[in-house]
């Protein structure tokens, strides 16, 4: 029947209730799409340019990789659905193109093009990563904590139609996403600017001589960041810096980069893999990407840089090293958070509340690991897209990827890389940090389990020196244990903290959001739930108090106000159904009325009630 479309109140409250570790926090549909299902994308290119592309791909060293765009296409295979689309293929990333197992880049070709909201694309193996999992998760904590972030999904790959293995797909930061998570112009990204090499840092200059306008065609306009440089190093105090930059948000990625362990990042030793962002209201924003090493990934007291006790260590539990130790001596960090912890530790504990708990992300890493255990067999069962022969060889086991999803600290020691365990680090470090933060952990209710405990309680430091036994399986590997263990632990699916998050959170779109220019246009926002992408092409599932609904890959979205659904020929296009090709008319109710076309309802045109 004709109305099964038309949802009642009872099923959007039920859809809102269900909606879970996503609730209010808008995704990019690709990644919708990626959360319930594993796709394909199947490139072909002519066979020729492939084999060239490969020459080009025997690379040892970062600087010899080829930055050849070659045309191919892409059929994206999801749902039981195939797309086609033109696009540019390259090599992609920094350390991973000297990888056996090269990353590469797609760009959607076509100006108005994208793959369900995603115009650039990186596709990168994470052979580093046991788990296979550190890029999701870390990406998945950043939007549930509000935090602007890159999103990140998995794909099985072919080109030319041979099996090229199980990659993570996330999105990258050029001008397009610019525009679309900032909602500016194009003329309005100039101010991007990429921070990839090594050892940047904004106290030392090297930030000036090493970050880059990210944008090709701005590629000299670089006073903007040079000055916004000069004046951190100016400032003197907080309210120096809140004029030049959104402070707390800052402060807020601090907090996740401490909570992840991240030496990737800005905090710690190598400082890039970030973009600095000037936001029409002349606020500099900080956005981290490239989230493979992260969750006690690749941790060792050789990185330790200054004056930090646990220099002096052989090795120690990083999950236990505060924050004073972990960050480089960054002066900015020391006028911010150092001299006054307050706003840190108040970021800090709204990210645990809402995501870095053991109830919230382990039950949300479960169902990633459910999701893409099957790929991750077929994958290092077949060793696939292993196409530099020159690269370096890191092989992980399906057995690694059981184990390292869990509890098991894998290290491999031919390559001297290793792995905590992602949920004992993530227990490990929430543990450590509701110590010394001052965090309930003992209350059984959601109003005040993983909350500050205020007034602020003495700070609990937990000693970071540690017993280790080691385990060697073969030649190749061994399984690391911290002594002793943690006890086991069973998640409480009946916590939630789904407010929506306003602690740090990015003070240019929340104005926007609260002001907006344009309130027809993205209304439902205040409900906590996206517009609907296909804007006034969405079909209407639900009227609500004047509001039109529609749903996306699970998750009710909203539709403009300004789609005069009035002047449509047929009102039944809305609810998705076609205009009848003749006038006769089979019933009609409040919508309208209704013809019929082999056996399917149609919209009767309201021209038919004028002969």
């Amino acid at each position: 029947m004709k109305f099964l479309n038309i949802i009642s109140t009872l099923s959007f409250l039920a859809l809102s209730v269900n909606a879970g570790f996503w609730d209010n926090v808008n995704r990019t549909e690709l990644f919708s799409i990626m959360e319930e299902s594993v796709p394909e994308m199947r490139i072909t290119l002519p066979e020729k340019k492939w084999k060239k592309m490969i020459e080009e791909g025997q690379v040892v060293e970062q600087e010899e990789k080829s930055e050849t765009d070659y045309a191919a296409n892409l059929k994206f295979i999801y749902e039981g659905k195939e797309e086609n689309y033109d696009i540019s293929f390259k090599f992609g990333g920094k350390s991973t193109a000297t990888f056996t197992k090269p990353g590469y880049n797609i760009k959607i070709k076509g100006s108005e093009n994208t793959l369900h909201g995603t115009k650039n694309i990186r596709l990168r193996s994470d052979l580093r990563d046991a788990s296979m999992m550190r890029s999701k998760v870390t990406t998945d904590i950043l939007q549930k904590s509000g935090l602007i972030a890159t999103e990140v999904g998995y794909t099985e790959l072919y080109i030319n139609d041979e099996y090229m293995g199980f990659w993570v797909v996330s999105d990258s930061i050029k001008s397009k996403w610019i525009q679309r998570k900032f909602g500016v112009s194009e003329e309005q990204t100039k101010p991007l600017y990429q921070c990839r090499a090594d050892f940047i840092r904004l106290d030392n200059g090297s930030a000036k001589q090493l970050c880059v306008n990210a944008n090709e065609e701005y590629k000299d306009y670089m006073e903007p960041f040079n000055n916004f440089v000069d004046a951190v190093n100016a400032a003197k105090t907080r309210e120096d810096l809140e004029k030049i930059m959104d402070v707390d948000n800052f402060i807020k990625y601090l907090a996740w980069e401490y909570l992840m362990g991240s030496w990737d990042h800005f905090s710690n030793v190598y400082g890039h893999n970030i973009y600095w962002y000037q936001q029409p209201n002349g606020k500099w924003v900080i956005i981290p990407y490239d989230h493979d090493i992260e969750l006690g990934q690749e941790l060792w007291t050789t990185y330790c840089k200054g004056t930090a006790p646990y220099c002096d260590y052989d090795d120690v539990d990083f999950a236990r090293v505060p924050y004073d130790q972990f960050e480089t001596g960054h002066p900015i960090i020391r006028t911010l958070v150092h001299n006054d912890d307050t706003k840190f530790r108040e970021c800090l504990g709204d990210i645990v509340s809402k995501v870095f708990n053991p109830d919230t992300i382990l039950i949300q890493l479960d169902k990633v690991k459910k999701l893409i255990s099957p790929y991750v067999k077929r994958d290092r069962d077949t060793l696939a897209g292993r196409i530099n022969k020159k690269g370096k060889e890191i092989i992980y086991t399906y057995e690694h990827f059981l184990g390292n999803t869990e509890y098991t600290y894998v290290h491999n020691i031919v390559n001297t890389v290793r792995d905590y365990g992602l949920k004992d680090w993530i227990r490990r470090r929430y543990e450590y940090v509701a110590a010394y933060y001052g965090i309930n952990t003992e209350a059984t209710t959601s109003d005040k389990k993983h909350k500050l405990i205020e007034p602020r309680p003495e700070p609990v430091i937990l000693p970071y020196n540690l017993t280790v036994t080691s385990e060697k399986i073969n030649d190749d590997y061994a399984y690391l244990t911290i002594q002793p263990p943690l006890p086991k632990y069973t998640p409480d699916k009946n916590y939630a903290d789904d407010r929506v998050p306003v602690i740090g959170v990015n003070q240019y779109l929340l104005s926007k959001s609260e002001n907006p220019s344009n309130p027809s246009k993205c209304w439902s926002e205040a409900f906590g739930y996206k517009c609907c992408t296909k804007g006034c092409k969405t079909i209407v599932n639900v009227i609500e108090n004047g509001k039109y609904w529609g749903a996306e890959n699970g998750e009710w979205c909203g539709i403009p106000d300004n789609c005069e659904f009035e002047k449509d020929e047929c009102p039944g296009i809305k609810y998705g159904y076609e205009c009848c090709e003749k006038c006769d008319v089979v019933e009609t109710d409040e919508l309208g009325q209704w013809g019929a076309i082999n056996g399917e309802w149609c919209s009767i045109k309201k021209s038919c009630n004028k002969q």
